[in-house]
């Protein structure tokens, strides 16, 4: 375990950081875990009994801007002391990108939702009234000191870090099609104007799909929330239905829709129409930016394993573009129609 402790920079970091928060640790073992699409190291620290999560995040930006390690530490207290189901962060260094959290076990929703399939209704009932109570509280206090990027979903957003990432790092990166800014811009301009907002007072996580959602004493917990931000909540619900990783069935996801609206649909200050319109765009956006995400992990980063992924998530795509009208966004119906013909020769 040392050779391997020694490879990851920050580790011993880590180990003090531990056992200077309870001397129960002072003799804690550390245990790499399998990350995910993220470059942040986690670890288990365990003394046999009792256990922690350290995670070793490299800070990007220098203070006094904000950096990601900022928005995951303010975040994370901000939803905890609203009474909501995220891990407690025991202790913190953002400059030097340690930290220490409660652990939450291994379980993933994905897993357990895919190990009780017969159950999967009931399961995703409770994901949804999660989601709902998490809108419903999150924005309490919220502010826009706490994101550290941009801290509002507006159109200039969606377009550069959903649409024109699917077209980089998808269409180009990993189908090898050299479309150019300009051959999407017009139906690139229209989603974003739909799926974006120019001013809200509702938050949601951006990543609300089932690896960030933890099984944990006969509960849910919530991770990764670092890119929480003032938009449409129907951002998460859209995330959540179309996860590749669990791949719901149609029908499913349209009966947890109509869910989601009656645990939440008050709080939303809009009327059902809106709120269905809204789901749609951003519903439309988000595919985008995981197919985006797809192809860049599996083709510039080299984790092949998230290339599976990507036959269900342009099925989805293809889905919806015919629902709303294949003359709506005539160049990407194009362009989705020539992935098809491309095959999936790279998985």
């Amino acid at each position: 375990m040392t050779s391997t402790i020694s490879r990851h920079s920050g580790a011993r970091d880590l180990l003090a950081a531990a056992a200077a928060l309870s001397s129960s640790f002072e003799n804690a073992k550390l245990f790499p875990l399998c990350g995910d699409g993220s470059d942040r190291k986690f670890f288990r620290i365990s003394n046999g009994s009792r256990s922690l999560v350290g995670l070793i995040s490299p800070r990007r930006v220098a203070a006094p801007l904000a950096d990601e390690n900022d928005s995951y530490l303010n975040i994370g207290n901000h939803l905890y002391s609203k009474g909501l189901p995220v891990p407690r962060i025991l202790y913190a260094d953002t400059d030097a990108g340690i930290f220490l959290l409660e652990d939450l076990g291994d379980l993933h929703l994905q897993r357990f939702a895919l190990s009780h399939a017969p159950r999967m209704e009931s399961i995703y009932a409770h994901v949804i009234r999660m989601l709902a109570s998490f809108h419903r509280k999150a924005a309490q206090g919220f502010e826009q000191r706490l994101c550290f990027d941009s801290p509002l979903y507006d159109p200039a957003f969606v377009y550069e870090r959903e649409l024109e990432y699917f077209r980089k790092a998808f269409l180009n990166g990993c189908l090898g099609l050299d479309t150019a800014p300009e051959e999407l811009s017009a139906d690139f301009e229209a989603i974003a104007r739909e799926a974006g907002v120019t001013e809200s007072s509702l938050v949601f996580h951006r990543d609300f799909q089932s690896r960030n959602i933890m099984v944990w004493r006969a509960g849910l917990r919530l991770i990764d929330f670092q890119g929480m931000r003032f938009g449409p909540p129907a951002y998460d619900l859209a995330s959540l239905l179309i996860d590749p990783y669990v791949k719901l069935p149609d029908r499913l996801q349209e009966r947890l829709l109509y869910l989601y609206w009656s645990a939440a649909g008050h709080v939303l200050g809009v009327s059902k129409t809106v709120f269905l319109q809204k789901f749609a765009a951003v519903r439309l956006a988000r595919n985008l930016q995981i197919l985006g995400a797809y192809g860049f992990l599996g083709v510039a980063k080299g984790k092949k394993q998230f290339l599976q992924y990507i036959p269900f998530a342009l099925r989805q795509l293809s889905l919806h573009l015919a629902r709303v009208g294949r003359q709506r966004f005539p160049r990407l119906t194009g362009l989705v129609d020539a992935a098809y013909r491309r095959g999936f020769d790279f998985l």
